[in-house]
């Protein structure tokens, strides 16, 4: 169902009209990137660089059951519970610094490297607590300009791929840690996605749909879910530097394909490879702040909150609250 309504207005989006808008796209304006938390939204001319920082930090609590919030008790017979319930985890927050570079090589292709710094902290129904954090998967990418218009709209094809840099052997103690509190993924990764943008005089909107593929299985013979997203976004520009926007977000993980036999003694779902993926819809707003002036020209201040709107997990899992993105941006 979600599905078929994301197509709908992916659809609706690609066939709007310009309302007249006869300038053609561009980023030099508050609302001329999409809301901080979209990777790969914009592309740049010839010759131009950007940087970026993204901090973002995200909050789970509570159990689910599929798309219902239960108790521990209620959970108990999806767990191991000796030990006073040691491995039934109570909350979880990971916080990820993302460092960006793009640079346009032509008109039509803009190259992209994110680097990730995780820190992942979970805590048990017994107030234990296990800590992960180091550097995550390195991203690279290719911006291809695939059509764009005078009437301020513009399409583009995303082609990126995750290379295995972060860890998949973290510990707390001598136990391996789940699959969730580890650093990286373990296996290539393939982030096909195709992004939509545009503009009026005063509003701009975009839409994107990718995901991410798994290769094949990684050294502990077990492969992350395959992903879907979509994303549908607004925004109106309220002064020459500001702007305010809303977004619309789905996505839908699998669950883990195989099993870290490492983990074979746990029957925690942090732990099992069944517990793993969701489904979800997430709704947030967001601030742009553009420097059109002085020293700090071109520089780009962010920030958007998302809270769920539905979700649907696979098996147990813990409940996801909010998220927060705050970003900065310079291109020259």
């Amino acid at each position: 169902m979600k599905t078929t309504l994301y197509t709908f207005l992916f659809s609706l989006i690609l066939s709007a009209p310009s309302y007249a808008h006869d300038e053609a796209w561009t980023a030099s304006r508050p609302d001329g990137h999409a809301p901080i938390s979209v990777m790969g939204d914009h592309m740049h001319a010839m010759g131009e660089w950007m940087i970026s920082y993204r901090f973002m930090t995200m909050e789970m609590e509570s159990l689910m059951k599929g798309s219902s919030t239960i108790s521990r008790a209620q959970a108990a017979p999806d767990y191991n519970m000796s030990m006073g319930g040691m491995m039934l985890p109570k909350n979880m927050t990971m916080d990820m610094h993302m460092f960006g570079a793009m640079h346009a090589i032509s008109d039509n292709w803009t190259l992209m490297c994110m680097v990730n710094y995780l820190e992942n902290e979970m805590t048990m129904q017994n107030n234990g607590s296990m800590k992960s954090d180091g550097m995550s998967d390195l991203k690279i990418a290719g911006l291809y300009d695939l059509a764009r218009w005078d009437s301020g709209r513009r399409i583009h094809l995303n082609i990126g791929l995750s290379v295995p840099t972060g860890s998949i052997d973290e510990k707390s103690g001598s136990n391996t840690l789940g699959y969730g509190m580890q650093l990286g993924s373990g296996t290539w990764d393939f982030y096909p996605a195709i992004t939509y943008l545009a503009q009026t005089k005063n509003y701009s909107y975009g839409a994107q749909l990718g995901g991410i593929l798994r290769a094949s299985d990684n050294d502990q013979g077990y492969t992350l879910g395959n992903r879907l997203e979509a994303a549908l976004w607004g925004a109106r520009k309220i002064t020459d530097s500001l702007s305010a926007s809303a977004k619309f977000d789905y996505s839908t993980q699998d669950e883990v394909d195989g099993e870290d036999s490492r983990m074979n003694n746990n029957m925690s779902s942090a732990l099992s490879s069944v517990d793993q993926g969701r489904d979800i819809t997430t709704f947030g707003l967001g601030l742009n702040y553009y420097f059109q002036n002085s020293v700090l020209r071109g520089h780009r201040l962010a920030a958007e909150w998302e809270t769920p709107l539905d979700q649907k997990v696979n098996g147990v899992q813990l409940e996801l609250d909010s998220t927060w993105t705050f970003g900065w941006q310079y291109a020259w």
